[in-house]
């Protein structure tokens, strides 16, 4: 039996940056009362999955020090001078650990002897891909998931938040069936909630549970309400993107997530998605339905006009007037348009051909000569891969267009015209034969 024997990517310096401001994101913003000694104690009483796979501990030293780096020159500070890869699984992936992880959830009751035999009968693991025993129990340990759990699931205590922007919980929420020109396709709804106020600071409909789509909401948000100091979210791919990490690692904010499947730690977002369902569905029109940006429209007049207007029980006021009233007590940390499109840019890194190209997507885009052979640090706007941008030392030096064929044959096939003057003056510069009589 023919096994990919190909490695997964090594973790990269910026993984291990933004693993680091993981630790003290905590610390980096404390809320009000807390003391950063404290956080710091605690992140350090924990082990730690590290990028490689690993777990580790990290004295309250270690963390202290990372935290004076960050506060000195933010993310960048925290890229480690020297590399370090040690204890990742080879044969799990990304995508194969998600869905081992997703499976054991629901076979929790199961050995790993027996479960083990039923995720290749089910078919579970990416084509092509076995994971032995042996790996499949170190990789169950890191996780936590490797004892079988039996009986009822854990307490839970009520909270909420002393100040709007403390905590944003977001999720998705499968929505209506509306037409497209290829038929009707399911809208899946984003929605990002305040838990001091309960305003809904970012809300839209879209077709897929993208990283984009995500980040187009929290973008929005923030250049509307500001920065949150933590921002709250389960496991799904969306929400556990580089890029979604190296963005709240820019703006100092903490990205946390909830234990896979636990739905009830995000009850909130979840209640506001049963009101949306109650209030907000049942009172759409076939025009509403028409198109997503119809859809939207009428989404966003009915959080306008209902939801954020309306008494909310769990805050016995409405999430507006809370909310207000709230960022009248409190600090709201905003930041520029310039600051926001930096932090949220994707990145790609290509090298440079020796016809001063590069390669995006199947388009060929030019770059100045001097880059030939070099790897180069492009970036682009969220939702925009196409708009790509130059960056050098983390500064951008401007925007690169695809490659036009037709006008760069016209270049290289310029002809040289010159005036009448100039032909008689060579010819008359050439010198003179007689002619021989006939």
């Amino acid at each position: 039996m023919i096994q990919d024997q190909t490695r997964p990517p090594r973790p990269t310096p910026r993984d291990w940056a933004v693993f680091r401001y993981g630790l003290i994101s905590e610390a980096a913003r404390p809320l009000a009362g807390e003391v950063v000694a404290q956080l710091l104690a605690r992140s350090a009483a924990r082990q730690h999955a590290l990028p490689d796979g690993s777990l580790r501990r990290f004295s309250v030293a270690t963390l202290r020090a990372w935290l004076k780096t960050y506060r000195q020159g933010g993310l960048e500070a925290l890229l480690p001078k020297t590399r370090i890869d040690k204890g990742t699984f080879r044969c799990i992936d990304d995508d194969t650990a998600e869905a081992i992880a997703r499976h054991r959830v629901q076979h929790r009751a199961l050995s790993v002897k027996l479960f083990h035999e039923i995720l290749h009968q089910d078919g579970v693991l990416p084509a092509g891909g076995r994971v032995c025993e042996a790996t499949l129990r170190r990789f169950l340990k890191a996780r936590g998931l490797d004892t079988p759990v039996r009986g009822p699931g854990k307490a839970r205590a009520k909270y909420e938040m002393p100040h709007p922007n403390d905590l944003w919980v977001s999720d998705f929420m499968h929505g209506p069936r509306i037409k497209t020109p290829g038929g009707k396709r399911k809208a899946i709804l984003g929605a990002i909630l305040d838990d001091h106020s309960r305003v809904i600071v970012g809300g839209r409909f879209a077709f897929n549970e993208e990283t984009a789509d995500l980040l187009h909401l929290l973008r929005d948000a923030i250049a509307t309400y500001g920065i949150p100091k933590r921002f709250y979210c389960d496991n799904g791919p969306a929400f556990t993107a580089h890029h979604l990490a190296e963005a709240c690692g820019r703006i100092g904010c903490a990205l946390l997530h909830s234990e896979p499947f636990d739905s009830p730690s995000r009850g909130k977002v979840e209640r506001f998605f049963r009101t949306v369902r109650m209030r907000c569905l049942p009172r759409l029109t076939e025009e509403d339905l028409a198109s997503i940006d119809a859809l939207n429209e009428r989404f966003e007049h009915w959080l306008r006009e209902d939801y954020h207007l309306r008494r909310h029980g769990g805050i016995d006021g409405k999430p507006l007037d809370r909310y207000l009233a709230g960022a009248e007590r409190t600090l709201i940390q905003r930041l520029s348009p310039q600051e926001i499109d930096h932090a949220f840019m994707g990145r790609l890194t290509r090298c440079v051909r020796n016809d001063a190209t590069v390669k995006v997507g199947g388009v060929f885009y030019e770059v100045p000569p001097e880059f030939i052979g070099a790897r180069v640090d492009l970036r682009f706007p969220v939702g925009h891969p196409e708009e790509l941008i130059l960056y050098r030392d983390d500064a951008p030096l401007g925007p690169i267009h695809p490659v036009d064929l037709a006008e760069n044959a016209r270049f290289h096939a310029q002809r040289v015209e010159l005036s009448y003057a100039e032909l008689l003056a060579k010819r008359d510069a050439q010198p003179q034969t007689k002619e021989n009589p006939s």
